[in-house]
């Protein structure tokens, strides 16, 4: 799963069923009215091969456990799986279906449990809920985190295609236009693309995609990030914020640097709500030069002004121009004010509610 920037480590085949076929008889044992009669490996159902068939007596009367075990969790896989598991499920009176995975995340145990099918991942979290057996286990995190995904959909470029994405949920898009859209490449594009289908933030329909969960996807973008990915030079300056906006945008138009107003004064410009009496600015470009031209003094402690030299060119997509003055787009002010907690929490959900809520 790529959320988070991780990936769910992969089994081989033998040891995946061998692990899921431990931790179901870890699970079943400790059900006192429940008797193990006989278990079957690969049965053949209807041309269709089951990963495991346990019969049991449940007080006394007989049921049939349907096992149908995927080495990855992810919703649209669980769906897939789910699908199955009631295909085979036609075939035997009194059965019951189980999905069992290294890893199920809660969004994907939910799937299940509205699907009326069990599941246990290997972590030993568990949902069982047929006759008289109902088991709930979660909470317990994934142990299978094998290795960070140097371009997970939160990295610098590929997170592009977010804020493409989240500036207009409802816009449909080919893979080919996004690209163009978001400045990078079309293989990155697709790779994007089929994480955020792995995990439902998009819907395709006849090869064309949008948002359906704007506000998930921009809640999981936060806990990836923070302002201080941004190279950070903290001065001071006895300017006003108004005379400091005209001489960003006076000096950066004239070296042709791009800029925009950051964090709280950029939400000032756009949705006044708390006072915050420090100046933050992004300037793509040599930040000495306009250090010098501003006559800023450059101090460790103290400061009043901050320039951010972007991480990414991304920060940019969706510049604003409030009243002449450049200012980055309501995503990015959301993104920085949220990592600078306090009063930037209070000024993030203002933004939220009175500016990117409402166009969604």
């Amino acid at each position: 799963m790529v959320k988070q920037s991780a990936i769910v480590k992969q089994f081989p085949e033998k040891d995946l069923l061998k692990r899921a076929q431990n931790s179901i008889m870890s699970i079943l044992s400790d059900i006192t009215f429940l008797e193990l009669k006989d278990s079957k490996a690969n049965v053949r159902v209807n041309n269709k091969e089951v990963d495991f068939i346990l019969s049991t007596l449940i007080s006394g009367k007989p049921t049939k456990f349907i096992i149908e075990v995927k080495s990855q969790g992810e919703p649209r896989l669980v769906r897939m799986a789910i699908a199955q598991l009631k295909e085979y499920l036609k075939g035997f009176k009194d059965s019951y279906g189980i999905l069992v995975a290294p890893y199920l995340s809660d969004a994907s145990r939910q799937i299940c449990k509205e699907a009326g099918i069990g599941c246990i991942d290997l972590a030993g979290n568990a949902f069982l809920l047929f006759k008289s057996v109902f088991i709930d286990r979660s909470g317990r995190p994934n142990p299978f985190i094998a290795a960070r995904i140097s371009k997970s959909v939160f990295s610098p470029k590929s997170s592009r295609i977010l804020r493409v994405l989240v500036s207009d949920p409802s816009k449909r898009w080919y893979v080919e236009n996004l690209s163009k859209e978001a400045g990078i490449s079309i293989g990155l594009t697709s790779r994007v693309k089929q994480a955020l289908l792995s995990e439902e933030w998009i819907k395709e329909e006849n090869k064309s995609f949008y948002l359906v969960k704007p506000e998930e996807v921009l809640n999981q973008w936060v806990n990836n990030y923070s302002y201080e990915k941004n190279s950070i030079f903290s001065f001071y300056s006895g300017l006003s914020e108004d005379q400091l906006e005209a001489a960003i945008k006076r000096e950066c138009e004239k070296k042709k640097y791009r800029y925009g107003l950051a964090l709280f004064s950029g939400a000032r410009k756009v949705a006044p709500f708390v006072r915050f009496m420090r100046f933050f600015s992004y300037i793509d470009g040599n930040i000495d030069d306009i250090a010098n031209a501003l006559q800023v003094k450059k101090v460790e402690t103290g400061a009043n002004v901050t320039f951010l030299q972007p991480y990414d060119e991304g920060v940019f997509y969706g510049l604003q121009d409030i009243n002449g003055i450049n200012v980055v787009s309501d995503i990015q002010l959301y993104l920085d004010l949220k990592s600078f907690k306090g009063r930037g929490e209070e000024a993030a959900q203002a933004i939220f509610e009175q500016r990117i809520k409402t166009r969604w």
